[in-house]
């Protein structure tokens, strides 16, 4: 039930907006024996895409970091190339992890000059600022078909980038802005790519070599892509000449699943190292032999029904007592007990629960005028006009208060909370039907408003939980075609309001209006092989993978498949 606004906010901040993105691993893992074999630099790593994000598997289908539309491509770009900004777990930039030094801040917040460390391409080349303005003149060309078109201001809100030296650069506001929102989700998109090699493209061209080996032959990312097999997997091997922290593996290899219930077969068969635990098969992993759980702080960001203005079948959509009718009737706190073994807390707006770090006060005591109330629900309904109809379900005006979701196929756990949101929403008189389709048929789709009238999706915010690409009325991934002029002034606060005030209001405004049907993340638990370390380091905070940091602390350093195979 994921749709990651397309890379890591960090090293594809933002978008993925942004791309659903997204855990740092924190609590728990089994008891282990003490192991006497030191960390070596050998050996493979095989995980399915979506590992950290707690979601099924699916295939890698793009590379192009500004092409890209779901988490799962991001997982795989962000290994080749090397992001201006780290963000760590508590939203704050970690310098050594960044290929920036230092950000000044000048003019009344209006201008930001960059200082980068000396870094350098794969073919031997400096990384410098002209890399960085490559990828803002491409923003621009772009314009809206780039995933993260706007979110933190870029391009619209920037005045001008000045050059001012191989490693400095500058960006010059057309107003002031909230340092802190400008910083986490418009700067950290700069992320530097090989000006020298991809210049002489096209868009067209680009878009047509998006999965092409040989268009990433230039990087300065941890990892090189050593094989790419449509369909089935992609292996990457350590970029010799990273100058960050060294690849402790051989191999790298993301292998293309398409259920849940495979991954548990991999761990089980050996052809996986790590993967998601999925909830529904929570007994089946317990009875793993040499595999270790750990629990992970959710994604940075929220699930929800997205709901098509557009579509003048479901009208009804408009009705804001309808929207909080919805909200009141699903029971959130049942779903994470039940099916989530509490590895998430309940979620009613767009500022996510876990970590508390934006979250109003009020809501940290968690109050909130929404929440699981069937009686309000069905007073709701009443008052906007929907009776009861002979079946239960309610009419108005000769119609049904009827939609089809439309639902990502292949976990069992996302269909079961499906069905346990159908059977809440029917108890008071809401018919909603389920229709399953592939993820990449969900996100094809979803570009087409009158071929559908409600989705499940999840979204990931990156660094800084401002919504702006999703509830904005101009938002760029705003396919639902929602639009409210408080709630675009509001958002516009938040860019430009220093601290959290802002933030607050148009949390609470947010919660209240429903524009979507907020819900809880899932939650993860990962599965990880007992001989294999560093998974804390290897799932970043706010998207994207750290490989680099995995080692194997078994005799013979190696996966349980052999090193000269692929999956």
């Amino acid at each position: 039930m994921t749709f990651m606004a397309a890379q890591s906010q960090t090293a594809k901040t933002n978008r993925f907006a942004r791309l659903r993105r997204y855990l740092a691993a924190s609590l728990i893992a089994l008891p282990l024996p003490a192991l006497a074999a030191a960390p070596q630099a050998c050996g493979t790593v095989i995980v399915p895409p979506g590992v950290g994000l707690g979601t099924p598997p699916a295939s890698v289908t793009s590379l192009n970091p500004f092409l890209i539309s779901s988490a799962y491509n991001g997982e795989a770009s962000s290994l080749m190339y090397y992001g201006l900004l780290y963000i760590n777990r508590d939203h704050k930039i970690v310098w050594p992890r960044s290929l920036a030094t230092k950000i000044d801040i000048s003019n009344n917040d209006t201008v930001f000059t960059v200082t980068m460390k000396p870094w350098q391409w794969s073919d031997g080349r400096p990384v410098t600022t002209k890399d960085i303005k490559f990828t803002y003149d491409l923003i621009k060309r772009l314009g809206p078909t780039y995933p993260g078109y706007n979110s933190g201001g870029v391009p619209n809100l920037i005045k001008s980038f000045d050059i001012l030296g191989p490693e400095t650069f500058s960006i010059t506001l057309k107003h002031p802005v909230n340092p802190e929102w400008f910083e986490l989700t418009g700067l950290a998109q700069f992320v530097p790519y090989p000006a020298h090699a991809w210049g002489k493209y096209t868009i067209n061209q680009m878009w047509r070599h998006q999965s092409d080996p040989d268009f990433y032959k230039v990087i300065d990312g941890p990892y090189r892509l050593v094989k790419y097999k449509m369909g089935r997997y992609i292996e990457f091997g350590p970029n010799p000449t990273y100058q960050g922290h060294k690849s402790q593996i051989r191999r790298f290899i993301m292998t293309f699943l398409h259920s849940s219930g495979a991954e548990i077969e991999g761990l089980q068969s050996g052809t996986l190292d790590i993967s998601n635990l999925p909830f529904s098969l929570w007994d089946a992993a317990s009875r793993l032999k040499n595999v270790r759980r750990l629990k992970l702080t959710p994604n940075f960001g929220f699930q929800f029904i997205q709901l098509n203005y557009k579509n003048p079948t479901v009208t009804f959509f408009h009705d804001l007592k309808v929207r909080q009718a919805m909200a009141d009737a699903i029971n959130q706190k049942q779903v994470v007990h039940v099916l989530f073994h509490d590895a998430t807390e309940p979620e009613y707006g767009p500022i996510p629960v876990v970590p508390p770090t934006f979250l109003p006060p009020s809501e940290r005591a968690g109050k909130y005028p929404i929440g699981y109330d069937p009686a309000k629900s069905r007073k709701l309904l009443d008052e906007a006009g929907w009776k009861p109809g002979p079946d239960g379900i309610r009419e108005k005006n000769g119609r049904k208060l009827a939609f089809t979701l439309l639902t990502p196929s292949g976990g069992a756990t996302s269909t079961l909370w499906t069905e346990i949101q159908q059977q809440d929403l029917r108890a008071v008189g809401i018919d909603m039907k389920i229709r399953q389709v592939t993820f990449n048929q969900l996100m094809a789709l979803d570009y087409r408003p009158s071929t559908w009238q409600a989705m499940a999706f999840g979204w990931s915010l990156g660094s800084f939980p401002s919504d702006a690409a999703q509830l904005g009325s101009k938002g760029s991934y705003n396919q639902e075609g929602y639009s409210d002029k408080k709630m675009d002034e509001l958002l516009a606060k938040v860019t430009t309001t220093p601290g959290l005030s802002a933030l607050y209001a148009y949390e609470k405004y947010a919660v209240e209006q429903q524009p979507i049907i907020f819900q809880s993340d899932t939650g993860v638990v990962v599965l990880a092989r007992k001989g294999l370390r560093g998974i804390r380091k290897f799932i970043s905070p706010t998207g994207g993978w750290s490989p680099q940091y995995l080692h194997w602390t078994t005799p013979d350093c190696a996966s349980t498949v052999a090193d000269n195979s692929a999956p």
